[in-house]
């Protein structure tokens, strides 16, 4: 009995291996991300040290989340797409671009907007990005046989 493995991946080099995982693990962490900022609008509230004293206070933290999830979870699904479809120097494209638009510029905006940001505020985003950039290295190094 022949078992199947997911997206065909015994069958690919191991640096495409390497890039598929990891490209799961940082869906999963982005994607979660986002269901955090649904399921918790009013966390940016308290990132931002904004007081909830009227309702459209609370609207705008409610409209932030939504931005905030939109921007989290659209990434990767763009990059498990590129892996479905088997272009892996296209998703190792899209790790490239999330990793700069999305956990760099966050970092920016922590680093620049939430009042009393101390280094670990800042440093709370190098997990999201181990993950991306492990794959982006696998999906873009040059010597892979499947690219």
């Amino acid at each position: 009995m022949e078992t199947k493995s997911f997206l065909g991946i015994k069958s690919q080099s191991k640096n495409i291996r390497v890039g598929i995982w990891s490209s799961v693990i940082s869906a999963i962490m982005l994607i979660g991300i986002g269901i955090f900022w649904l399921a918790h609008p009013s966390a940016t509230e308290g990132s931002f040290s904004i007081v909830p004293d009227s309702p459209a206070a609370v609207s705008l933290a409610k409209i932030v989340a939504i931005f905030k999830a939109i921007g989290d979870f659209l990434p990767p699904i763009f990059v498990l797409l590129a892996i479905y479809f088997k272009q892996y120097k296209l998703a190792g494209y899209f790790h490239i671009v999330t990793l700069i638009l999305v956990i760099v510029v966050d970092m920016l905006v922590w680093g620049s907007f939430v009042p009393n940001a101390g280094a670990k505020d800042i440093l709370q985003h190098i997990p999201f990005a181990i993950p991306i950039l492990i794959a982006a290295y696998s999906f873009l190094k040059p010597n892979s046989k499947t690219n």
